[in-house]
């Protein structure tokens, strides 16, 4: 309501942010004013833009640590050398436990530094995107229902943790990492949590509308047991008693909402505190480990004084980007090199077989142009799209450069072979090696 989206173009909002971490930090009554301390004007993108400043500000005194540290070491104080990069190499075909392994070595801070991802056996040289790929593969694999880690929910294609599950709670810290990784090294990622995690991560209460984005139609039948007017019939119509049935692989478990929950009915007079329970046991009590774990690894990497200027909304839009694709938009802001232009009969055939594509073959062009099946919340401009002609006529594929969104497209003279070219391009979208 209070957004004002042209407020970067008239004040510098890097230096409203230091003097914001200033005052964070400092004492006195006297501090210059900062809009950042009236966050409620800044929209999702200027709010991004703040968190980027900070990681690189962070970014930098963790570089600036690193060489301070190794300049000991010249000097002969025994201190070994230290890398200024956060490196992980990866064995794509174990990749979590590969990932936990590299993970484990660090600490807090070395999770602040500039990350560069490596797949054991390929030769690629990480400036983006093998950090990209990286941020896909680990995502999928760990929620992957082998894992047991988190619970798909049919109506809302979200998921939730599993109080069930048997995974250490170092595999919910690693998500969290992952997740906070992703989020200071500027990547989308695909988390499909509803927005109660990020009301959680920030410290918000959850309601029953957070429980209706996970679980509609149950949230559905408890917000008829609010609105049902006929006291007298109430009890007849919802036999309820303070107590949860959940299902346990296969078996039935009843749990106490309140400490003799099976003894308590729930009345007219009572009924919101039901539901108050019903809620914070599904979305807080029940998960209270897995969560904790999860939130220690996300905020060991982005908590601080910016990560409270968001609103849960704008940080879900940052963790995992928009999906409100319009496609002439993308279009529209690409950019062309040597010999293209937006009327050559190349690039005019390269449209007309992307419009004719579904909307899951787009997703996966877009895989295969940027990493990511989501586009920055910033919009299409952000991605800067470059589409450039190169040698080889009909016998060769595009191919997509995902470090900077380049996609090397070959002078087609043919429509039906560009579109057979391209489907198949965009079906093989994994691995680096030159082999």
């Amino acid at each position: 309501m209070f957004y004002i989206p042209d407020i970067s173009k008239y004040i510098d909002v890097q230096e409203h942010f230091l003097l914001f971490l200033q005052k964070t930090v400092g004492s006195g009554n006297v501090h210059p004013f900062t809009f950042c301390d009236y966050p409620f004007i800044f929209d999702t993108n200027t709010k991004t833009q703040l968190l980027h400043i900070d990681a690189l500000l962070q970014m930098k005194f963790a570089i600036e640590d690193v060489q301070r540290r190794n300049l000991q070491s010249m000097l002969g104080t025994q201190i070994d050398p230290v890398n200024p990069c956060l490196v992980i190499c990866i064995h794509r075909k174990n990749i979590v436990p590969s990932t936990i392994n590299q993970i484990s070595k660090y600490h807090t801070a070395d999770f602040k530094k500039p990350l560069k991802v490596g797949f054991v056996g390929e030769d690629a040289v990480d400036a983006g995107g093998v950090r990209k790929e990286f941020f896909m593969l680990i995502m999928r694999e760990i929620l992957d229902p082998k894992y047991g880690m988190f619970r798909f929910y049919e109506d809302s294609r979200k998921i939730w943790f599993n109080s069930k599950s048997f995974e250490d709670p170092i595999m919910f810290r690693l998500v969290g990492l992952v997740c906070g990784l992703a989020i200071y090294n500027h990547i989308i990622i695909s988390l499909p949590f509803p927005l109660a995690l990020y009301k959680k991560l920030l410290g918000r209460k959850t309601t029953l509308e957070d429980l209706s984005k996970l679980e509609p139609q149950v949230a559905h039948h408890l917000q008829a047991l609010l609105d049902y007017e006929d006291e007298e019939s109430f009890k007849d119509s919802f036999p309820l008693v303070f107590q949860i049935d959940e299902d346990n692989f296969g078996h039935i478990q009843t749990t106490d909402l309140i400490p003799n929950g099976g003894d308590t009915e729930v009345t007219v007079n009572n009924r919101q505190d039901y539901i108050d329970a019903y809620v914070d046991y599904v979305l807080n009590k029940s998960v209270e480990p897995q969560f904790s774990a999860f939130s220690e690894g996300f905020l060991e990497v982005c908590g601080g004084h910016v990560l409270n200027l968001f609103h849960p909304q704008e940080l879900m839009a940052m963790v995992i980007g928009d999906e409100n694709y319009d496609w002439d938009e993308l279009e529209k802001s690409v950019e062309y090199k040597g010999q293209y232009y937006k009327h050559h009969p190349t690039v005019k055939l390269f449209w007309q077989v992307f419009r004719e594509l579904s909307v899951d073959a787009k997703k996966k062009f877009l895989v295969f142009l940027t990493g990511n099946d989501h586009i920055p919340i910033q919009g299409w401009s952000s991605l800067q799209v470059i589409i450039q002609p190169v040698k080889g006529g009909n016998d060769f594929f595009p191919v997509a450069h995902t470090c900077f969104n380049l996609l090397d497209l070959p002078m087609y003279t043919n429509k039906d072979i560009l579109k057979d070219k391209l489907l198949t391009a965009i079906e093989h979208t994994e691995g680096f090696t030159l082999a």
